[in-house]
């Protein structure tokens, strides 16, 4: 089972019940291999090491994982914070898809875009990674769909080069976790390897 918590209601609002931010530094004393800054979510948690296990350590990810919703007023603040705090940084993945049930689609594509003009301010190359499946969930597997689909519109937008999570889970749902939501270690490692093939 998962450690992180996701919210299986569809809420009205910003806040989830149980809120929280998981931040980490790879091998902080480590100057000269690439280093990637992953922004996203429990699963973005699950599988930032093994990017870093899987390249041997020549790609270092850094994670900033939340359950902040986009439209969350402390997520930009709480993020430039972290980003002060890398000594360096090659490129950014961002993904945000799996929490902000009470964003309507076009507030998404509003904060989605919002986010990236931020991050854009750090003048490195930025990644989108697509939400994976909600198995267990087929309304908030609609949305997330619907979320995918506004990130890739994005991703055309600001020409950044899309990483396809979302396929790799859907087809293979047998590594889910019991909760539909997060993976085991087999789902997590197939995850880590599309996103290393899309960076190395």
């Amino acid at each position: 089972m998962s450690e992180f918590i996701y919210e299986t209601n569809t809420i009205s609002k910003i806040l989830e019940d149980y809120e929280w931010d998981n931040v980490w530094w790879e091998q902080t004393n480590n100057e000269t291999a690439k280093r990637i800054l992953y922004i996203g979510d429990s699963i973005s948690c699950g599988t930032r090491r093994l990017v870093t296990s899987l390249s041997k350590s020549e790609i270092l990810c850094d994670g900033f994982g939340t359950s902040k919703a986009l439209d969350n007023p402390h997520f930009k603040p709480s993020l430039e914070l972290f980003m002060k705090q890398q000594s360096k940084c090659d490129a950014i993945l961002f993904n945000n898809g799996l929490h902000g049930w009470h964003l309507s689609d076009e507030e998404y594509e509003k904060y989605y875009d919002e986010m990236l003009l931020f991050l854009r301010k750090a003048e490195k190359p930025i990644f989108i990674v697509l939400t994976t499946d909600v198995v267990m969930n087929q309304s908030h597997n609609e949305i997330v769909k619907a979320r995918n689909e506004i990130a890739k519109g994005l991703a055309r937008k600001y020409h950044f080069p899309v990483i396809d999570l979302h396929t790799v889970a859907s087809n293979n749902a047998e590594y889910h976790d019991p909760d539909g939501v997060h993976f085991n270690a087999k789902g997590y490692e197939l995850l880590a390897k599309c996103i290393l093939e899309s960076i190395a």
